[in-house]
């Protein structure tokens, strides 16, 4: 039977409750959100959300992660995704935690939510904004895939620094799945994977890209997930072309990859099965 390709659309999802007295501005009253459970290949998987802001910074977080359970390889793999920040099995309590401790903090001092410094805060250089997004990409052949995406801002910055990083875990093991597991040893072919990435980064950036050859390897910086029909390269802002550039995605069709896989390996398993 052919596995299933799942992409989930991010949207954001947000809840704001206001309290107001009569002679001050409102202060805003946060909550975790949670979206009923969703059963993706037999997974269920679970919404988080929350943000807050005030005049020194804001924060989003936006999670879609597997409901754990007594699982010890969903909680290691969410933990890894987490990475040390929450705890998997405690999540929506420690982000309840976060939001009260940050609800205490404006109560007592309500010109932190004051409008008109609250506009002027990007040119602050105390201000500081920060949203992570993790959201499972793809579900299939006994792994799943997770993008999480990063944004940070500090007042004063000519812009915001941002990026998306790809996970891929085995779902027997809980195992980080990295190129090393799936590419052969030779130098060689690794060199020519790298080349063909090389070429479809020149694509993407058209004819008037500047783009050196110098550090053609560099195109292989573990950054992937795969689907049932292509192995997909990501890459953060300035880390292989201008800031302009984005993140490029570049895509290699499982035909193109077969000759340099490694047979043994969980990629070449999943698309191919026996050695041939």
């Amino acid at each position: 039977m052919r596995r299933i390709v799942l992409y989930i659309i991010v949207l954001l999802l947000s809840a704001q409750c206001f309290a107001q007295d009569e002679t001050q501005n409102s202060v805003q009253s946060k909550k975790v959100v949670t979206i009923p459970d969703t059963v993706i290949s037999g997974i269920k998987f679970r919404r988080y959300n929350f943000e807050f802001e005030s005049v020194e910074f804001s924060k989003e977080i936006f999670f879609t992660l597997p409901l754990t359970g007594d699982d010890t390889v969903l909680q290691a793999i969410c933990n890894d995704l987490l990475g040390g920040e929450y705890d998997s099995k405690m999540l929506e309590d420690e982000l309840l935690e976060e939001i009260n401790m940050y609800m205490d903090r404006v109560a007592s001092n309500p010109e932190l939510i004051d409008a008109e410094k609250m506009d002027e805060r990007y040119s602050e250089t105390e201000y500081y904004e920060s949203s992570w997004h993790i959201t499972p990409i793809f579900v299939g052949g006994g792994h799943i895939a997770f993008v999480s995406y990063f944004s940070e801002y500090f007042g004063g910055a000519i812009h915001h620094m941002w990026g998306r990083v790809s996970n891929v875990y085995s779902l027997s093991t809980g195992k980080l799945i990295t190129q090393d597991d799936i590419f052969d040893d030779s130098g060689a072919h690794r060199y020519l994977v790298a080349s063909k990435l090389f070429s479809l980064l020149n694509k993407y950036l058209g004819e008037d890209n500047d783009i050196e050859d110098a550090n053609v390897m560099g195109m292989l910086n573990d950054n992937f997930y795969f689907t049932d029909k292509e192995l997909i390269y990501m890459y953060v802002p300035y880390e292989v072309a201008y800031y302009a550039a984005g993140e490029p995605e570049l895509a290699l069709p499982k035909k193109w990859l077969k000759p340099y896989l490694n047979v043994d390996g969980p990629l070449y398993k999943y698309w191919f099965g026996k050695k041939k």
